[in-house]
C-alpha cells in the first residue's frame, strides 16, 4: 500500500535528530521564526534534515532525503522575536519533492520512512538487551568521574526506539548519524551501536548538551 504524502516545513541543520530524542534550537532567522509561528498556530510538526550542501544560516541548503519529524516541546519567545525551544523527535520521513517558492522557508512533500521487520526476531531482541546493558555501563563510566551519579536508568524496551535513543545520545560525526537514521534495518543499527560501545568506548562521547540544562537554556536571554 502506498504511503500517503504530506507537506511539511523543513528546517535544514548541520546535525541529525533521531526519533525519541530531543534537540535544543535557537531560532533567529526571520523565515524560521515564521515557520515556528505557523507550527504553533496549526499544531503542525516540522522536519529536521541534515544539510548535504549549502549553509545552515542564510541562502539555500540541499538536504539529505531522510529526516525526522519534530514537534515543538518547551518554548520561550524572547522580546526581539527569537525563540528558544526543544524539538521532540517523532517519526522519520523520506522527501519525495522539495517545495522552494511557496513560503520563505523550505517545504517538502514527504512520506513515512520505517524499519522493515527483522529476519530474526530473537537476534534483534538479544542485540537490544546487550546494547541496553552496554549503554548503561557506558553512561555510568562516563558520568561518574564528573560527579554525576546514574541511578535507575530507564531505556526504551522496543528495539527500534532503543536504537534511536542510543544513537541520538552518542556523539559521532553527522554523516555516520545520517547513515544510522536512514537504515531501515533495526538489527543492523543495533549491531553498529554494539560495535561502537564494545570496541571504541574511549572514543565515544555523550552529547555536550545535558538534559539538566534544558530549563536553563529556555530561560536565558
Amino acid at each position: 500500500m502506498n504511503e500517503r504524502a504530506q507537506v511539511i516545513p523543513l528546517f535544514p541543520l548541520e546535525t541529525v535528530l533521531f526519533p525519541h530524542t530531543m534537540l535544543p534550537l535557537h531560532i533567529f532567522e526571520p523565515r524560521y521564526r515564521e515557520m515556528v509561528l505557523y507550527c504553533l498556530e496549526t499544531d503542525s510538526p516540522f522536519g529536521i534534515v541534515l544539510i548535504r550542501e549549502g549553509r545552515e544560516v542564510g541562502g539555500d541548503a540541499e538536504p539529505f532525503e531522510v529526516g525526522t519529524l519534530a514537534r515543538i516541546g518547551r518554548l520561550r519567545r524572547l522580546s526581539d522575536g527569537r525563540f528558544h525551544l526543544i524539538a521532540l523527535g517523532e517519526e522519520r520521513f523520506h522527501i519525495q519533492r522539495l517545495i522552494r517558492d511557496e513560503t520563505p522557508y523550505l517545504q517538502a512533500e514527504v512520506v513515512s520512512w520505517r524499519d522493515h521487520p527483522p529476519l530474526n526476531w530473537d537476534d534483534q531482541e538479544r542485540l537490544a538487551r546487550e546494547v541496553s546493558e552496554l549503554f548503561i555501563t557506558f553512561l555510568q563510566t562516563a558520568l561518574t568521574p564528573l560527579g554525576i551519579t546514574v541511578n535507575d536508568i530507564t531505556l526504551p524496551e522496543d528495539p527500534v526506539a532503543l536504537s534511536f535513543a542510543v544513537a541520538g545520545t552518542l556523539q559521532s560525526n553527522a554523516e555516520f548519524k545520517q547513515y544510522l537514521l536512514e537504515l531501515q534495518d533495526t538489527t543492523e543499527r543495533l549491531r553498529l551501536l554494539h560495535t561502537i560501545l564494545t570496541h571504541n568506548p574511549t572514543e565515544t562521547h555523550i552529547k555536550r548538551f545535558d538534559p539538566s540544562e534544558w530549563s536553563e537554556y529556555l530561560t536565558q536571554n
